[in-house]
């Protein structure tokens, strides 16, 4: 977050656990997860310094707690270090981390920040994904950064954004085919299902 916020990109005030339970310049609550997580795993909100995380097993970070519209951009960076696309999807149901319904929306101010983001890494190369909270008040704000494919890329794939297939473009020195041109409106939803298989009885 330091790389990114020192390049002008928003993201929340973030602070080890550890540094900030020696600080009192906080506003209550504050967003407590841990520094490299996934499907929301030991992701808490903390009302006081009471309902913190005592016994951790894993670095933890503490960040401003932010509400509002739930966002993950997709993006392509080409071999030359280009931004080719960033596709939004907002995160209309989430469910242990991942996104259960979604729709594809073009948000001019979402890749505005993924070219930021590029600018920032450098070395940044194919797919990564990140997450924006829209709050109210503080404006949208990258609460995370994957460099890898996101739960959610088959949205983005479906939408027209075929990342995997521009991987391999590259990789195999076919001519290159990405775009920006993907479909926005594209709804998403994913569901359980149970199969059963029944043995022969003896």
């Amino acid at each position: 977050m330091t790389v990114l916020a020192a390049a002008g990109v928003p993201v929340p005030r973030t602070i080890a656990l550890e540094e900030f339970a020696s600080t009192s310049e906080w506003s209550w609550p504050v967003f407590v997860k841990p520094r490299s997580g996934s499907a929301s795993r030991a992701i808490s909100v903390a009302g006081s310094r009471d309902e913190l995380p005592v016994k951790v097993s894993e670095p933890m970070i503490v960040q401003e707690n932010l509400t509002g519209a739930e966002y993950t951009v997709n993006g392509f960076v080409d071999a030359h270090g280009r931004l080719q696309t960033a596709i939004t999807h907002r995160r209309v149901r989430v469910r242990a981390g991942e996104v259960e319904k979604g729709i594809t929306e073009r948000q001019p101010r979402h890749s505005r920040i993924a070219h930021d983001i590029v600018a920032a890494l450098p070395g940044l190369r194919g797919a990564f994904c990140f997450q924006i909270m829209d709050d109210g008040a503080a404006g949208p704000k990258v609460i995370e950064i994957n460099a890898r494919f996101g739960g959610g890329y088959p949205l983005a794939d479906h939408a027209g954004a075929h990342f995997a297939k521009w991987l391999l473009e590259e990789v195999s020195g076919l001519p290159a085919s990405c775009h920006d041109n993907w479909h926005s409106g594209v709804l998403m939803l994913r569901y359980d299902e149970a199969i059963f298989v029944d043995g022969e009885d003896e």
